[in-house]
């Protein structure tokens, strides 16, 4: 694969990449290999992608709301709890409704 484009730099990045190739494919032989391994870069980005849509917290108070909420959004999609349904539970049915710690525990 030595094609050649006239562009020093781009000729480099495909030698590189044509070098990698199997490595760069591998995800269609085993397709349960994550893409990323990259877990606190992507909380990261949707921080980021929040800030700029709503235009970020307007106090003190609302960074520490707005950090807490995410969190347990974040938490919850990783235990696979629905999020609105367990606010929802939690504000309706405290006493009967398990905390995401327990959830994280099980």
């Amino acid at each position: 694969m030595a094609q050649r484009t006239g562009y020093d730099d781009l000729d480099a990045r495909i030698a590189k990449t044509a070098h990698h190739r199997d490595l760069l494919l591998a995800v269609r032989d085993h397709p349960d290999l994550p893409l990323h391994h990259n877990a606190m870069e992507l909380a990261a980005r949707r921080r980021v992608r929040n800030r700029d849509v709503s235009f970020g917290p307007q106090s003190r108070a609302g960074a520490q709301a707005w950090d807490t909420f995410q969190t347990l959004a974040a938490t919850a999609a990783k235990l696979g709890v629905r999020r609105y349904y367990y606010l929802r539970d939690r504000y309706m049915h405290p006493a009967t409704t398990p905390s995401l710690a327990d959830h994280i525990q099980e």
